[in-house]
C-alpha cells in the first residue's frame, strides 16, 4: 500500500499531537495532590501547618489548593522564612468583612450565631480568631468537632478559606505555646496528619 506524502505528513502530525497530549496529561496528573497524606518531607507539626498554609495560598493565587508545584514552592519559602503566614492573616480580615452576616460554612444568612472553630469544650480559645458566624444548621451539625474532623479527609479541600485560615493560626499559636511545633506525632497514632494539629487543644 502506497501512502502519499501529504497523507504521511498528516499521520506524523497526529502521532506528534497524541504524544504531546499524553505527556501533558502525565504532567498535570503528577502536579496535582491526590493523597490525603502529606509528602515525606513534612515531618513536624510546624511543617504540616506551613504545608496547609501553602495550600491556602495556592488556592488564592492560582485558584487550586491541589497545585503541587505551586504549593511546594510556597512551602519552601515559608520554611526558609522568606514568606510569612501574615499574608494569610491579612486576607482573613478582608474575608471577615466580605462575609459579614453570612454563615462561614454554607453562606446562609438565616439564624446566625458566633461559633467556635475549636469548641471551648475541647480547649479552644474564646477569642475572635477562633470564631466565625454560622447558621443554626451548620452549628448543630458540626457540634464539638474541629473542621478536619467535621469535613473528614475526603472533603478537606471543601473547608472554607476563612475557617481554615483561622484554624491554622490558632493551632500554630497553641503549639508554639506548648513547645510542640517540632512534634512528629501529637496524637500518637503512628503518623503525622491534619488530626495532629488539633491534638494540642486540651479539655479545660
Amino acid at each position: 500500500m502506497i501512502i502519499s506524502a501529504q497523507r504521511f505528513s498528516c499521520l506524523i502530525l497526529v502521532a506528534c499531537f497524541t504524544n504531546l497530549e499524553t505527556r501533558l496529561h502525565r504532567i498535570n496528573h503528577c502536579s496535582t495532590i491526590s493523597s490525603s497524606m502529606p509528602p515525606k518531607n513534612i515531618k513536624t507539626v510546624r511543617d504540616l501547618i506551613y504545608w496547609e498554609y501553602s495550600k491556602l495560598i495556592s488556592g488564592s493565587a492560582v485558584g487550586d489548593r491541589k497545585n503541587y508545584g505551586f504549593i511546594m514552592h510556597t512551602f519552601k519559602k515559608l520554611s526558609e522564612g522568606k514568606l510569612h503566614p501574615s499574608a494569610i492573616l491579612r486576607e482573613n480580615k478582608k474575608l471577615v468583612e466580605e462575609q459579614a452576616n453570612r454563615c462561614a460554612y454554607c453562606g446562609s444568612t438565616e439564624n446566625l450565631h458566633w461559633e467556635h472553630i475549636v469548641p471551648k469544650s475541647r480547649g479552644g480559645p474564646d477569642t475572635i480568631d477562633n470564631q466565625v458566624q454560622a447558621c443554626q444548621k451548620c452549628n448543630l451539625s458540626k457540634s464539638d468537632k474541629d473542621p478536619f474532623e467535621w469535613y473528614g479527609k475526603e472533603r478537606r479541600y471543601e473547608i472554607p478559606r476563612l475557617v481554615l485560615g483561622k484554624y491554622l493560626k490558632i493551632s500554630f499559636e497553641a503549639h508554639e505555646k506548648t513547645g510542640t511545633l517540632d512534634s512528629e506525632d501529637m496524637n500518637e497514632d503512628g503518623m503525622l496528619d491534619v488530626y495532629d494539629l488539633g491534638a494540642v487543644f486540651k479539655k479545660p
